[in-house]
């Protein structure tokens, strides 16, 4: 019995350091304040705590709270909550938990922590924190408003303001034992405050910008440590946005709020419990003759150091000569405490090349940015060194500064002569955007002279985005330096020109997918304010907030950024506040639309923007003039106000506003039904090919645009029974009308990408993100842009509004990648993250793997994955407090909670036929490929060919082998198999027609060695008990060809030399031989004059001596499209002749395959420019063939093959689409696998491809000695595709 209690007590102890370690595996950490990391100077009275909880453990959920707030650090620290204990609170909230303590005190600190329990055991207490207040209201404030209210000496007051910077200073002696000392100041427009000497804070360009009518934003810094007896405060106060900087120059848009001006209260509390303030007033004294002699964010700072000031921020200076400050005008905003961080110099950048030009030097960042460059100091007194800015050269190596219209981007510093060896200078008061900077007045300039400082504001990186197309890795890049460069205490539509304005309109997806990237929380939620704190009187929004400019258009998708952002702010941070705070204006707002700009029948007639900067018809265009292009600006409208309809109902639903969200879900069915009536145009039963995604019925929104088409699908505004053939639509319009391409200007490029994937076209959303060609994100790449351009055609458009550093075109890239690509996604009612939605496009195919991350509120989420076409590998990642949904591409749904997960899935084919799907390669050296053609060896190895290069007919296409090995799950990578490079004594040039025209080919010293012409078409044929033979063309066209071969006898590992085929000898010119009867067989082909005509190529000797058979006479047919005669043949230009108005001509058949039927006949199946598949019979063995025929079965004039199986059935592969008439070609998708008995009734049996992204093409099909069908084919001329086929399963 004693030894029984023994082991149970020891049982007990190893329980308890069980436990004990499940609870130091729970840490409580990041505690915040208002969202903001231990604040000084917040004036809110009830603030909102937060706490991440870290844990290795899974499923870990708070199941109680206890906070407590002390008025000292000691008392905290004896678990004393003086100030606020909350006492343990069963709740698994972790964020935005009220204050509910005493009524806190202006300028006072507390400090907290907070311990909880969750369902893995309770923790300890955290580590403290703590918040500062500031002053609350007017009547906190002491002292007065200070300044000069004109102009000084040397002062310009024109369309290029120049203001000396404003230097106040004041001295004062504290006598006591200092406890606290604590300063709020509000300088405006920008300041910097110095107390002894030390500059106080790491901040620049502070305060943060507002409309300073309506408010005034102050800052707070704990002083206690600088102070000592004697005293001294120094400001230097600029100009920012308060003095503006365009004076006297179109006053009817840009207003101005009054000369620089400061109040400031530095509250001392000394230990003896007694308190003093010294506060601004006529005692300080002031000077505007100090060394920065203009500053002006559009025009640069001039810095003259020989107007130095000495010590003035330090006691004992001689101010004598100063004037006494002014009492100044009040300004009639509202001192609010900035409840955001500053903006900061947060990163360097040293210059990429330092260039000579003339007398001056050009400085190459490498990097598009916003902020300034600091310089070491060279040159004697009185030199003048001068700095301009730009984002672009001309030809000629100088700035191309035209886009930054009058804006001149200039810093000037004016040496004294005394400045010591290492001083270096930056302006303070201003930024610039700009790579490259002019430096001129400088000796000698060294690029170690000069560092880019960075100025943004300071944010947490919140997100990180890596797949495995690095085109869309770089426009992530770019996006994100884009934002940061545009992030100025507000969001600015650009940091270069002289404009840098809030645009509203700029941000209404913007801010989401900044959201991705940046802890943004706290700018926005200042910025809803400033939005609501513009809005005029009768409800109306202005399209810039701040009203720096006084744009108040009336229009509807501009102002919506206030509701979509109160709307990310709930969604992504978990915050309701903005919501309650902006709904009133947000209402006042949409009734004042709806009174003055909706019709009797529901529709909003106002809009100002149309679909911004949709890619115009001409490369030199800002704005499209075709209508086509444009969308109607009433259908804009009225969509956007039925989207913000939906907005205003969830945010009555979330504060109870049970009549009000019945009222606005009401007015929003009635306008959807009026919308719907005047809008959506339905013709049913029209689709010329019904059921294919390229051809779908009429039934649209407006003239059928993208943007038209794409807001009623987002904001779910089709009728159910419609949904799919709008879709089909706007896929149409980016594929057929524009070739693969954006189309959208900023409202519809808001919604695309998520739309499109929401409506199962995700490749086509895939498509639009990583095009490399014009218009597209990727062009920018392209082009050498490291930030995001204004327009699509930025490197061409006008300068006259052409930014290099814009993020209005961004829509809804950043959310698309993060939520559809990475598959993280919050969901919309269990806000900030708290519960977690995983579901990436897996079926993307050519997207092989993505990692991301996101710091949400509660903590870092991550997805990272790898996936070939048949299987994935996953890791997910989720926070403590939080839970998750996982959609597996099997359809299977997960639910799952905290903490780190792995799933190694199967990705089901799209038939149980189809037994793997591959890529060839993942990268190659050449951007295009086409032409493949498979084999098996005897021992199972498959070998396959295929010809890649820049583009079809380019010389520098060559021929290519991969190989897979029986039983390698993979293939190897493409070598190079033969090539269309003759060297000049190449006796077999002449051969191939090389002459003095052909592309050279030169050697490392530019010597030229060669001439070369592409190759076209291989085609792999095993000779029975012989080589490996792999057939192949070279030629500038079709017409040139000539017929070329090189054998492998180690099964395609090497290639012999090349060896031309007997003279008039093409091949095989798609498709396999066949070896029937020891007689090889090749299906050969000619285009030209004489139109398309089919004939074999026959050897009875394996290959020693060839004849030809042929050319095969065809019936009669019209083609599917013909030309006027002496027109051009556009279409193809190796078609031959089809002239319109000459009726039928022989059939034009080329590319034929073999089929072997039981009887002994051949047949054969070509490709044909009428709309059906050809064939022809021969029951000789190939010496004879009957006339080309029609069958019944679909060809869009695009190669196929087809095989003979071993149990007799004949298999076609092909795209399943017949040419319509008056087309030359059809779209090559689908691509399909049809079977036969009797090789004239075919059944479609399987689809290996149907995106309406085209170019399934040009394929290949053996049957293996397994009876497995080997299946290879172009896809999209980026890569080749391979399919292993049962065909027992059809």
């Amino acid at each position: 019995m004693l030894m029984n209690k023994r082991i149970f007590i020891l049982f007990l102890f190893s329980l308890l350091l069980f436990t004990g370690s499940i609870y130091a595996a729970i840490d409580i950490t990041d505690l915040r304040t208002e969202l903001l990391k231990s604040p000084e100077g917040i004036d809110v009275r009830q603030p909102r705590l937060s706490w991440r909880i870290e844990s290795d453990e899974q499923n870990v959920i708070q199941t109680a709270y206890h906070i407590l707030v002390a008025s000292s650090p000691e008392l905290l620290e004896q678990e004393k909550g003086d100030i606020w204990d909350s006492g343990k609170i069963e709740s698994d909230a972790s964020q935005w938990i009220t204050y509910q303590g005493k009524t806190l005190k202006c300028n006072a600190s507390y400090y907290w922590k907070v311990k909880i329990d969750t369902n893995k055991g309770a923790t300890n207490w955290s580590a403290p924190a703590f918040w500062t207040t500031g002053l609350f209201n007017e009547a906190d404030w002491q002292g007065q408003w200070i300044g000069l209210d004109r102009a000084a000496p040397g002062d310009s007051e024109t369309q290029w303001s120049r203001l000396a910077a404003r230097y106040l200073r004041k001295e004062f002696a504290v006598k006591k034992s200092v406890k606290r000392a604590t300063v709020h100041i509000a300088g405006m427009g920008l300041y910097e405050l110095f107390i002894n000497g030390q500059r106080i804070g790491n901040q620049v360009l502070a305060p943060a910008p507002t409309d300073y009518r309506k408010t005034i934003l102050y800052n707070t810094y704990d002083v206690t440590s600088l102070l000592q007896t004697e005293n001294a405060i120094g400001v230097t106060l600029g100009n920012g946005r308060f003095y503006t900087m365009r004076q006297n120059y179109k006053p009817y848009k840009i207003p101005t709020f009054g000369y620089p001006k400061l109040r400031l209260n530095l509250i001392v509390e000394y230990a003896d419990g007694s308190k003093e303030t010294i506060a601004t007033n006529t005692s300080w004294k002031l000077t505007t003759e100090g060394p920065i002699r203009s500053n002006n964010e559009y025009d640069g700072e001039e810095y003259d150091a020989r107007k130095e000031l000495g010590d003035w921020t330090q006691t004992g200076y001689d101010d004598k000569d100063w004037m006494q400050a002014q009492r100044v005008s009040i300004p009639s905003g509202t001192l609010r405490a900035q409840m955001m961080p500053g903006m900061k110099v947060t990163e360097t950048l040293k210059p990429v090349s330092i260039k000579k030009l003339g007398s001056k030097y050009i400085l190459d960042i490498g990097q598009n940015m916003a902020g300034w460059v600091r310089f070491r100091i060279k040159g004697q007194a009185g030199d003048s060194i001068r700095l301009r800015f730009a984002e672009s050269l001309q030809d000629n190596g100088e700035l191309y500064t035209r886009n930054f219209r009058d804006a001149r981007s200039t810093d000037v510093y004016v040496a004294n002569g005394r400045e010591t060896k290492d001083a270096t200078w930056a302006p303070r008061f201003i930024y610039h955007g700009f790579r490259y900077v002019e430096v001129s007045g400088y000796p000698d300039a060294k690029a170690e002279d000069f560092v880019a400082e960075i100025v943004e504001d300071e944010m947490e990186h919140t997100g990180t985005f890596n797949c495995s197309d690095e085109t869309l890795n770089k426009i992530v890049r770019n996006a994100f330096w884009g934002i940061r460069s545009n992030y100025k205490g507000m969001p600015v539509d650009c940091p270069q020109r002289n404009e840098r304005q809030p645009w509203l309109g700029d941000r209404t997806m913007g801010c989401w997918g900044e959201s991705m990237l940046f802890d943004n929380y706290a700018m926005y939620t200042k910025w809803a304010r400033d939005i609501r704190e513009a809005q005029r009187e009768d409800g109306c929004i202005p399209d810039v907030a701040p009203a720096y400019w006084n744009y108040y258009s009336d229009n509807v998708t501009w102002p919506a950024a206030l509701p979509m952002a109160c709307d990310m702010l709930f969604t992504n941070f978990g915050d309701k506040r903005p919501i309650e705070e902006n709904y009133p204006a947000i209402k006042k707002w949409v009734s004042h639309i709806r009174e003055y700009y909706m019709t009797e029948d529901f529709i909003i007639t106002k809009d100002k923007y149309g679909d911004w900067c949709v890619p115009p018809e001409s490369l030199e265009l800002i704005h499209s003039k075709d209508p086509s292009r444009k969308t109607d600006g009433a259908l804009i409208a009225t969509a956007y106000y039925l989207k913000v309809l939906q907005l205003m109902h969830r945010f009555a639903s979330l504060q109870g506003l049970k009549a009000d969200a019945e009222e606005w879900e009401d007015l929003e069915h009635r306008m959807k039904d009026a919308f719907n009536a005047r809008f959506l145009h339905i013709k049913e039963g029209t689709s010329p090919v019904p059921g294919h995604t390229l051809y779908p019925d009429s039934i649209f929104y407006g003239n059928n645009t993208v943007t038209a088409n794409i807001l009623p699908l987002a904001f779910g505004l089709v009728p159910k029974n419609y949904i799919h053939e709008v879709a089909k639509n706007a896929v149409t319009s980016i594929i057929t009308t524009n070739k693969g391409h954006i189309s959208t200007g900023v409202i519809g490029v808001q919604w695309l990408l998520r739309e499109l994937s929401r409506r199962g076209h995700a490749d086509v959303a895939y498509l639009l993100a990583t095009n490399k060609t014009y218009p597209s994100w990727g062009y920018m790449v392209e082009k050498g842009a490291t930030t995001i351009w204004e327009l699509w055609n930025g490197d061409t458009a006008n300068p006259e509004m052409n930014s290099g550093n814009h993020v209005m075109l961004l829509g809804d890239l950043l959310p698309w990648c993060f939520n559809n690509l990475a598959g993280i996604r919050a969901d919309r009612w269990k806000s900030g993250y708290k519960h977690i939605i995983f579901q990436p496009a897996f079926e993307i195919q050519e997207l092989s793997n993505v990692d991301a991350s996101y710091m949400s509120i509660y903590g870092k989420i991550i997805s990272r994955w790898a996936k070939t076409p048949t299987h994935l590998e996953w890791d997910i990642e989720l926070p403590a407090n939080t839970t998750g949904e996982v959609h597996l591409p099997d359809g299977r749904k997960e639910k799952i909670g905290s903490g780190k997960y792995h799933f190694s899935v199967d990705i089901p084919t799209r038939n149980t036929a189809i037994l793997s799907d591959e890529f060839l390669y993942k990268k190659t050296s050449f951007p295009e490929c086409h032409g493949a053609t498979i084999v098996e060896l005897k021992n199972g190895d498959l070998v396959a060919s295929f010809f890649g290069g820049t583009k079809e007919r380019n010389p520098d296409c060559c021929i290519w082998v991969c190989r897979k090995l029986k039983g390698s799950k993979e293939w190897t990578a493409p070598k190079l198999a033969a090539d269309g490079v003759f060297s000049l004594k190449d006796s077999q040039a002449v051969l191939a027609g090389i002459d003095s025209t052909c592309t050279p080919v030169k050697d490392e010293q530019g010597k030229l060695i060669a001439r070369r012409k592409a190759c076209w078409n291989p085609v792999l044929f095993q000779i029975p008990g012989g080589d490996l033979i792999l057939f192949y063309k070279i030629g500038l066209k079709v017409s040139d060809w000539t017929g070329w071969l090189v054998r492998s006898r180690d099964g395609g590992k090497t290639w012999s030399k090349r060896e031309p085929l007997p003279e008039g000898f093409l091949g095989p010119i798609k498709n396999k031989p066949e070896y029937i009867n020891g007689r090889i067989i090749c299906p050969s082909s000619t285009e030209g004059s004489n139109g398309w005509r089919v004939h074999f190529e026959i050897s009875d000797d394996k290959g020693k001596t060839w004849k030809m058979v042929g050319p095969l006479d065809a019936e009669l047919s019209v083609p599917t499209q013909n030309r006027k005669k002496g027109d051009m043949n556009v279409d193809d230009q190796e078609g031959g002749e089809a002239i319109k108005g000459e009726g039928a001509k022989p059939v034009y058949a080329i590319q034929p395959s073999i089929l072997k039927h039981k009887d002994g006949r051949l047949q054969i199946l070509c490709r044909t420019r009428n709309a059906q598949v050809a064939t022809a019979w021969s029951s000789d063995n190939g010496d004879t063939w009957s006339k080309v025929t029609l069958l019944d079965v679909p060809n869009n004039n695009s190669g196929t093959d087809a095989v003979t199986m071993k149990d007799g059935r004949h298999i076609l592969i092909y795209n399943n689409f017949s040419t319509l008439p008056g087309t030359p070609k059809g779209p090559r998708t689908p691509l399909c696998v049809a079977v036969s008995e009797d090789g004239i009734n075919w059944q479609p049996v399987l689809t290996l491809e149907d995106s309406p992204i085209s170019q399934y093409s040009y394929p290949s099909i053996i049957q293996g000695k397994d009876g497995k069908l080997h299946a290879i084919y172009t896809w999209r001329r980026q890569r080749i595709k391979y399919a292993e086929i049962d065909p027992t399963k059809f």
